[in-house]
């Protein structure tokens, strides 16, 4: 796990997902190579498999996933047991108890677990991102890339039977195949919510290392193969709800309201106090970096960054910080939403390093830099 890069294999799915960057295609700001002219969802059904190579960011997310059901005390609603459409009682497969105080412990009971999967129930861990920091990295990662709220289910199955009948969500989602194999039918119609499935669907067998692109709205059935089949779905929003906010007050006011601009979406969302979890209080009171601190924005959203004749103002969590110009560089790494070790930052940076040390602490003291490890 200790390769994994959760930033890069973002940008890897989408650009695998997304609309083939030609020999046009626009540039990533911070120098990277070029990007998709088409993200999802905006890019339909779309399925991708992977060419044969290294597979460190499917086995630390898988890892990810094991960890996830071995923690104790974790909250009971972050799981789910489906058997035939319907949710078996919890109190049959994990025991809750409250100890030490108002502390709610809770533990899988293994016995009943492993009879209801095998037998064809599916396992649903939802919010893994809250449980695993592989899986908290690459959800940030996604959110950044794509201007969108997100989250991510895990769904574990043994059987050969399907859980859920057809059926379609209110989210575009992405699904990350991790272990064995699993049948998607996917109708190739967006938006098309009939409970038969067009002739002509996508029918795949994924297998690791697949992804898959799936817009709202877009009816789909997922069965097992018979063997134990991992997957993760990444629910997401892009520009959260503006785009519903934008129409609600369209139709308040009668009047028909256009696409709002993309560029305009960005600065609002970055009007959004979301944070993301993390902590910089040991790096704020004390000022160290060192080679192991982890730095990456604090903010949600993408911040929004506009150079006056004076710096920079940026604006994140809704807040507007004035900052020398000098610091364009810096912060257009570290707004892309990955996260850099000190090291990394030093070798990238056209700042001297005891400059970034000051910015660093400065950012950290005034929360808009998570300062980690």
């Amino acid at each position: 796990m200790t390769g994994f890069d959760a930033y890069a294999h973002a940008e890897r799915i989408l650009t695998a997902l997304g609309a083939p960057a030609g020999p046009g295609s626009p540039a990533d700001p911070a120098g990277g190579p070029p990007q998709p002219t088409t993200l999802p969802p905006a890019s339909g059904v779309r399925l991708h498999e992977p060419a044969a190579g290294p597979a460190d960011a499917t086995d630390a997310l898988l890892a990810g996933v094991w960890s996830a059901l071995a923690r104790p005390g974790a909250l009971a609603t972050n799981f789910r047991l489906v058997e035939s459409g319907r949710q078996i009682d919890r109190s049959r497969w994990m025991r809750s108890r409250v100890g030490d105080g108002e502390v709610l412990h809770t533990a899988l009971v293994p016995v009943y677990l492993h009879s209801a999967v095998e037998r064809g129930a599916t396992l649903v861990i939802s919010h893994l991102e809250a449980l695993d920091e592989h899986v908290m990295l690459l959800c940030e990662a996604l959110e950044y890339q794509l201007h969108a709220r997100a989250w991510i289910n895990c769904y574990i199955t043994a059987g050969d039977t399907s859980a859920f009948d057809v059926h379609s969500d209110d989210h575009d989602a992405l699904i990350l195949q991790l272990l064995g194999r699993k049948r998607w039918q996917v109708d190739t119609r967006v938006g098309a919510r009939s409970r038969d499935l067009a002739p002509d669907s996508l029918d795949r067998i994924l297998e690791p290392g697949m992804c898959l692109s799936v817009p709202r709205g877009t009816a789909h059935c997922v069965s097992g193969t018979g063997e134990l089949t991992v997957h993760l779905t990444v629910g997401y929003e892009p520009y959260a709800d503006l785009r519903d906010e934008t129409r609600a007050a369209g139709e308040l006011l009668g009047t028909p309201a256009p696409e709002p601009d993309p560029a305009w979406m960005a600065a609002r969302l970055a009007m959004r106090p979301d944070r993301r979890a993390g902590a910089s209080l040991r790096n704020a009171l004390t000022g160290e970096v060192d080679e192991s601190t982890r730095i990456r924005w604090a903010s949600r959203f993408p911040p929004h960054v506009r150079t006056t004749d004076d710096g920079l103002v940026v604006t994140t969590m809704g807040r507007r910080i004035r900052l020398d110009h000098r610091l364009a560089a810096t912060i257009a790494l570290l707004s892309r939403g990955g996260a850099l070790t000190w090291p990394e930052l030093v070798d990238r940076s056209d700042l001297p390093a005891a400059d970034l040390r000051t910015f660093i602490r400065f950012g950290a003291r005034n929360d808009f830099l998570i300062c980690e490890g």
